[in-house]
């Protein structure tokens, strides 16, 4: 609407200045300058100042669930650029969701909660709006409405959680792939040792509980072993590369 008026103020100015033929019509002509004037400053303090517009802010939370499709060791996955302070997250809101999204790389910070309750993302978006509809009537047309400042992510991960590079994931994959043999054996005679030592402290267990013993023993040497690995893969690597398009992210199988 405000591009109409400045049209047609412009050209009312001109055509009752070109044939004004007494003071009123002169003095018309001029209020017809005087809104072209305003209006077309409106209009340029619009477009570079954002006048009419206010900052607003929207906060969604989503759930999280594993970058790399793994329930046995849910993780969030990052691509660090530069110099490695500037990140890019990889995450996933959906089980059914095959790739995950990516976090923007312009005007955004993502931050990092370990040891939340739950996994989850809270985004909070900053956006120019109008401030009612009579700014929006007057300066719609500009298209600027909703317009992008910047965003904040909030990634929440409970302590089962694991956050690495694409590469550190790779390399964690390959290394329980390699040893995924010697990990089972290792297993087995952790579990034996601990189940003896168990039922040397009390003889009268029965098979249920020596089974509910079994897999409380496996747990612990799994999780003590994945942490192992985990900071191993965790590792300096001296070139990180970026992930490209055609990759796909690396999934850690574990036995059992």
């Amino acid at each position: 609407m405000m591009l109409v008026i400045v049209v047609i103020s412009v050209i009312a100015f001109a055509l009752l200045n070109v044939f004004a033929k007494n003071k009123v019509q002169t003095v018309i002509s001029l209020l017809f300058g005087l809104v072209f004037v305003l209006s077309l400053t409106a209009m340029m303090a619009n477009l570079s100042a954002h006048f009419g517009m206010e900052k607003t802010t929207t906060t969604t939370t989503q759930p999280l669930v594993s970058s790399n499709d793994n329930d046995q060791l849910p993780m969030l996955l990052y691509q660090p650029l530069g110099d490695g302070t500037e990140k890019i997250y990889l995450y996933r809101t959906d089980e059914s969701q095959k790739k995950p999204k990516q976090t923007r790389m312009d005007h955004v910070t993502n931050h990092v909660v370990e040891d939340a309750k739950s996994a989850q993302k809270e985004t909070k978006t900053t956006r120019w709006t109008y401030k009612n509809d009579f700014y929006r009537f007057l300066f719609g047309i500009a298209g600027n409405d909703e317009e992008f400042i910047r965003e904040k992510n909030t990634f929440s991960l409970p302590d089962s959680w694991t956050l690495l590079t694409v590469d550190q994931a790779k390399k964690l994959a390959s290394l329980v792939e390699n040893q995924q043999e010697a990990m089972k054996t290792e297993a087995q005679t952790f579990v034996q040792e601990k189940m003896q030592a168990a039922l040397m402290a009390d003889p009268t267990m029965d098979a249920a509980e020596q089974k509910a013993k079994i897999s409380q023993f496996t747990a612990e040497f799994q999780k003590e072993a994945i942490a192992k690995l985990i900071q191993e893969a965790k590792k300096r690597i001296k070139k990180i590369p970026l992930l490209q398009e055609s990759e796909s992210l690396p999934k850690v199988s574990f036995y059992g």
